[in-house]
């Protein structure tokens, strides 16, 4: 790609990002979340949110051989997370800051050597220190969101046989292509797939669905089908797809790219065992090939074929062993179809179905904005210290719903949403 190029590219890939990702308003203030690696688009997302208004933009830069370092060499358990930190967190929310989160390793095995202990301390630590704030986003009290800034070493990731110019171009050209940048009309496209998703949430709403059976018939080492699992719903459960709205009703996006339409497991209405599909990264260490067997909503035994340790660690977390969502992803997706594993949460969960251990969102109940914790909590709403995404779709996994009146209907069958779903 030329200079020229990368510039109205970058140019172009950021006025999406604000005007459509975030929705940033006039005189609202931005949080930028970033690596070094991504200063080039950074640069430009800045320059883009004042054009559209903006009071403030604030980057935070993130860098994570620095993180390692701390981890490695500090005393975690007697860090005490920062006041000032905590007092900037409380006033994004109170000031009702956007966030834009940037993903894509500049740095991937950069914690591959710090304890899985240490990991998890300063996980919890730091959520625990901004629950509020992580909160306020799972409610969409304001806006945010994530996107994908291509790195060299994320690019080799993806395309290990492609010299690292020419890796680093077809990953820009992938994400353009993911969150339909190279679409005459890029926003129009967002419309149509926020259509899309929108229909099949009704669908399922309409249904009043309140369990689903996934079941992937392809033999796993024992012979036994990879997946059986049944995730029976919250109650009031609500189905979201697409875009999302602040209690002011600005719509944006919180992911860019997205394929998925996701709701609210009961904490206590799982049973069965999966199989997952796509490595994955708790506490930003790798997972790959994890099995996992629920009874009555928790996790009770589990094995991974890569990162079992880190595993061991993460359910050591609060509420970890219990699901706080699901999501149905079709594998005409184009980022399933592209046959690409991405190794970032963002593009490969919107690649196939997944769970997520951990915190619920409580969009995904019906009248939440009215709800207290304990509400919630009696509804089936999981609360934990993380929320981290596992995926599980296949193109052989089918999915039935169990209805509130004792149907069964077909929602996916070999991977692809059933023709009812989307009529």
């Amino acid at each position: 790609m030329s200079e020229s190029a990368a510039n109205v590219t970058i140019r172009a890939y950021a006025d999406l990002l604000i005007r459509t990702g975030v929705n940033l308003q006039p005189q609202q203030s931005l949080l930028v979340r970033a690596e070094l690696g991504h200063a080039p688009l950074v640069r430009q997302v800045v320059a883009s949110a004042y054009a559209a208004g903006a009071a403030y933009v604030q980057v935070e830069w993130m860098d994570t051989p620095t993180l390692a370092a701390t981890l490695n060499y500090a005393d975690v358990e007697q860090i005490d997370y920062p006041a000032f930190e905590i007092a900037r967190f409380r006033q994004l929310v109170d000031e009702k800051w956007a966030r834009l989160s940037l993903v894509g390793d500049e740095f991937p095995e950069a914690l591959a050597e710090v304890a899985p202990a240490a990991l998890r301390a300063w996980t919890i630590k730091r959520a625990r220190a901004i629950k509020f704030y992580t909160q306020a986003m799972m409610s969409n009290q304001m806006q945010w969101c994530v996107a994908g800034a291509p790195t060299p070493a994320w690019a080799r990731q993806v395309f290990p046989d492609k010299p690292a110019t020419e890796a680093t171009d077809a990953l820009w050209a992938t994400i353009l292509r993911m969150v339909r940048a190279d679409q005459p009309n890029p926003a129009a496209a967002w419309d149509a797939l926020n259509r899309q998703l929108t229909g099949v949430a009704t669908f399922l709403q309409q249904n009043q669905v309140h369990t689903l059976h996934f079941v992937d018939p392809t033999p796993g080492p024992d012979g036994k089908p990879a997946t059986d699992l049944k995730i029976g719903l919250a109650e009031r459960a609500r189905w979201v797809g697409g875009a999302s709205s602040t209690p002011a009703g600005v719509r944006f996006q919180p992911n860019m790219p997205t394929e998925e339409v996701f709701t609210m497991p009961h904490n206590q209405r799982t049973n069965g065992y999966v199989r997952t599909s796509r490595p994955t990264f708790p506490m930003q260490r790798e997972v790959r090939d994890a099995w996992f067997r629920f009874e009555d909503g928790e996790m009770v035994e589990f094995t991974a074929a890569v990162g079992e340790a880190v595993l061991a660690q993460f359910f050591e977390i609060d509420g970890a062993r219990r699901l706080g969502e699901v999501s149905l992803v079709d594998a005409g997706s184009p980022i399933f179809q592209s046959g690409l594993l991405f190794y970032e949460i963002l593009f490969d969960e919107n690649a196939a179905c997944h769970i997520a251990f951990g915190e619920a969102y409580p969009e995904c109940v019906e009248g939440a904005a009215a709800l207290s914790r304990d509400e919630l909590a009696a509804l089936g709403a999981n609360f934990s210290d993380t929320h981290v995404d596992f995926m599980i779709g296949t193109a052989t996994m089918n999915v039935t719903g169990l209805c509130a009146d004792g149907r069964e209907v077909p929602i996916m069958r070999a991977g692809r949403f059933a023709p009812a779903v989307l009529a």
